[in-house]
């Protein structure tokens, strides 16, 4: 009896550990065109513009450019002025289940095409590109800005970007990025 109670124990326990990964699987990565659609419905409501990232899980700067946006110290200054929007491309291809569906065609259409990871693009409130981190002297991806002249690059997007944000907003952000140059 003791060995049957066991036996059912032993089955549930890795029933249950297994059921969260078997309900991922299931769940279908969802498409460039909802991840965006989404965000244009949630711009509209606040009067943001869009910032869509385009990254992939083995990117180091898309992850540090992740952790900018939503730092304690400039989150909510970013969430006044931006609706963040992730579209993940360029996966390994044990990873590519990750990949948004049509999100590489989204990178190209709107000239990310030749661009290293994170691109990211600016859209307002109608879906027209505004800006995109195309924006260095040269033409080339800022990505991350980890380099004074990036930071200057950057910093250049959001007064193009972001009209409502104030001089000590854009001071704090500036700061933050600092700080994180220095590391």
């Amino acid at each position: 009896m003791m060995t049957k109670i066991l036996s059912r124990m032993a089955f549930w326990t890795i029933f249950v550990a297994a059921l969260p990964s078997a309900l991922a699987a299931d769940v279908p990565t969802p498409t460039a065109d909802t991840v965006v659609s989404s965000a244009m419905k949630a711009a509209a409501s606040g009067k943001r513009v869009v910032l869509i990232e385009f990254g992939a899980s083995w990117c180091t700067w898309c992850r540090s450019f992740d952790a900018f946006v939503h730092a304690p110290e400039v989150r909510q200054i970013i969430a006044n002025n931006y609706v963040i929007a992730n579209l993940t491309v360029q996966e390994r291809d044990d990873k590519k289940a990750l990949e948004n569906p049509g999100a590489q065609d989204k990178m190209t259409e709107w000239g990310g095409a030749k661009s290293g990871l994170p691109y990211y693009v600016f859209l307002d409130g109608t879906g027209r590109k505004m800006a995109d981190s195309n924006a260095m002297p040269d033409g080339s991806n800022i990505g991350f800005p980890g380099t004074p002249k990036e930071l200057q690059a950057f910093m250049a997007l959001l007064d193009k970007t972001a009209p409502k944000m104030s001089t000590p907003e854009r001071a704090a952000i500036l700061d933050y990025l600092n700080k994180v140059l220095k590391q």
